[in-house]
């Protein structure tokens, strides 16, 4: 007689429950590895990125009306202003292309519009913050989700690496804390959780004073927690992944001391 033999099918694996807001809110500080590979092992979850968005959102609203309602602090924000302001319209005169009454003119608009405490200027920089904090979001999704798809050969969804991005927004959360805090603490506009808030009269035309103010702690642990989900969602090595990740953040820095570009506030 001809035996038959039974074919057993693989039992199916078991599908991975996603972890509760409140399991990453702990485990993005305690267990990034953990959190990064249940977001790896789930669908595509739009509260990865809309949520800590919304958190960093309202954090840095109310941390920048904390600072433009200390008067110290206000004060150091017009003055900066006034300062900026002062050398791009000597250049125009010197230049030629704006008189010395039309500078003075534009001057006195500039400084009626950069009072801090002024309605216009309160929804100017809700507005601003509300439109930033996203692009900044999807912009280094799409840096990111390139580097794996080029560097690394990855073929991750885009959205899954925004909901890589928009995780550590937490740690950016508390770094506006922080700062805000060693604002108001060390009554200067320019302190923070950085190696510039040693320098003793911060310049930020000072290429070096600039240069220290990139070197913040958060920065370095966010890029960290960063390469530790972009290396479990491109399952590539984390090493491989932290080289990449530090050197565009070398070469951007470096890019914005040389040029000046975007080089406001520590």
């Amino acid at each position: 007689m001809e035996e038959h033999q039974t074919v057993t099918k693989p039992e199916p694996a078991a599908e991975v429950k996603p972890m509760s807001f409140t399991e990453k809110l702990a485990n993005i500080f305690s267990a990034p590895g953990e959190l990064f590979e249940n977001v790896r092992l789930t669908g595509k979850t739009p509260s990865n990125w809309v949520i800590p968005t919304a958190i960093m959102i309202v954090v840095a609203i109310a941390m920048q009306q904390l600072i433009m309602s200390n008067p110290s602090l206000a004060d150091q924000t017009r003055a900066m202003v006034a300062k900026a302001t002062d050398e791009r319209l000597q250049k125009a005169v010197e230049s030629g292309s704006m008189t010395p009454e039309q500078a003075e003119q534009q001057r006195e608009q500039i400084e009626n519009f950069s009072d801090p405490s002024s309605m216009l200027n309160i929804a100017m920089r809700v507005i601003g913050i509300v439109i930033f904090l996203p692009a900044i979001l999807f912009l280094l999704g799409l840096v990111y989700w390139l580097l794996g798809k080029t560097a690394m050969h990855a073929t991750s969804p885009y959205m899954k690496v925004v909901e890589v991005v928009g995780l550590t927004f937490l740690i950016g959360a508390v770094e506006s804390i922080v700062t805000t805090v060693m604002a108001i603490g060390m009554d200067s506009l320019h302190a923070g959780p950085h190696l510039a808030a040693m320098v003793q009269d911060f310049d930020l035309q000072n290429k070096l004073h600039a240069a220290l103010a990139k070197v913040n702690v958060f920065t370095i642990w966010s890029l960290i927690v960063t390469s530790i989900g972009l290396s479990k969602l491109f399952q590539r090595d984390l090493p491989k992944v932290l080289v990449l990740v530090f050197a565009l953040w070398i070469l951007w820095s470096a890019f914005t001391v040389l040029t000046g570009f975007m080089n406001f506030g520590a």
